[in-house]
């Protein structure tokens, strides 16, 4: 008689079960956790603050360092305008140029398109610690009918025994560069339009204090006189009383915007209480200049942005 052997068939649920009840139960019959609908509204809060920090750090990286503002500022000052007349001047600070580039193209474009009389440049041209040739020779590019003078900036000494680039063609002391004409600790007499001149005096970063009060301003106290300065404070502290506009830079305005309560804690500058724009300052005008490029360290502008300055003079309101 064949007598034939069935097997049943035991689900595995059963047979983990009778080999091990104690794991089986707390794996299959364990309690599943609640997610309230909350916890999904706070992961997409999580994803959107991120998304949105990418396209702001994007946007300060690669679009808003590019974007240009071209400002014309007049100032109402009866003296101003008597001596300098019409004159229409251009005011650009802080470039930091490190390689000539897609921005250095532009620039050259929107300033040039102005045609300014007199470009006035404030210090720190070239970046930290890089080569002067490059911004030598964006430099040379630039045109002003009246011509074109400059400071330099803390930024410019910071690469060496190079920097004598600036002021000296292949460091040929007995060389003085004339485009553009770099001024230290001098002062010189501009002739403009109409038979008027301007005395403009430029004072070097390193103890620029020092060096405005050794400056030989002119005998006549009533003769203005324009002051290029990289700091605002040497003209803050002691200039205000004999410069008629001291144009000066630094501080690119901050680069980011924020508060001026924040602003004067953070920045580190020693004249904390003019950030950028224009100031008058008794019977004296002060215009600290936003600058047209960033530091290698923080390459980022969000509110501020890069501008080129147009200044012109006028006698009275016109009332």
């Amino acid at each position: 008689m064949l007598v034939g052997h069935v097997t049943r068939y035991v689900p595995a649920s059963r047979l983990e079960y009778e080999k091990n009840p104690i794991n089986f139960c707390s794996t299959y019959f364990a309690p599943v956790p609640y997610v309230r609908h909350g916890d999904n509204r706070v992961r997409r809060i999580i994803r959107l603050i991120f998304l949105m920090s990418v396209v702001i750090l994007a946007y300060g990286l690669w679009i808003e360092p590019y974007l240009v503002q071209v400002r014309e500022i007049e100032i109402v000052d009866p003296a101003a305008a008597r001596a300098w007349g019409d004159v229409r001047l251009m005011h650009i600070s802080d470039l930091h140029i490190s390689q000539p580039a897609r921005r250095e193209e532009r620039l050259l474009k929107i300033i040039n398109q102005q045609q300014p009389d007199i470009i006035f440049i404030t210090g720190d041209l070239a970046q930290w610690n890089t080569d002067p040739a490059p911004t030598i020779n964006f430099l040379s590019k630039l045109a002003a009918p009246l011509g074109i003078y400059a400071v330099l900036g803390d930024a410019d000494y910071s690469s060496g025994r190079r920097h004598c680039l600036f002021c000296h063609p292949d460091i040929n002391f007995s060389r003085q560069r004339a485009h553009p004409r770099f001024l230290q600790n001098e002062i010189i007499r501009i002739e403009l339009n109409h038979n008027k001149t301007m005395l403009v005096a430029g004072i070097s970063p390193v103890k620029s204090r020092d060096n405005l009060a050794g400056l030989p301003l002119p005998d006549n106290p009533a003769e203005p006189v324009l002051l290029l300065s990289h700091f605002s404070r040497p003209f803050v502290d002691a200039g205000k009383k004999r410069i008629k506009l001291c144009l000066s830079g630094d501080t690119h305005g901050g680069q980011i915007i924020m508060p001026m309560i924040l602003w004067r804690k953070l920045s580190g500058k020693g004249d904390p209480d003019h950030r950028a724009g224009l100031y008058k300052i008794g019977k004296s005008w002060l215009y600290v200049n936003r600058g047209l490029g960033v530091t290698a360290r923080f390459p980022i502008r969000l509110g501020v942005r890069p501008e080129v300055t147009i200044i012109t003079f006028k006698a009275g309101s016109g009332k």
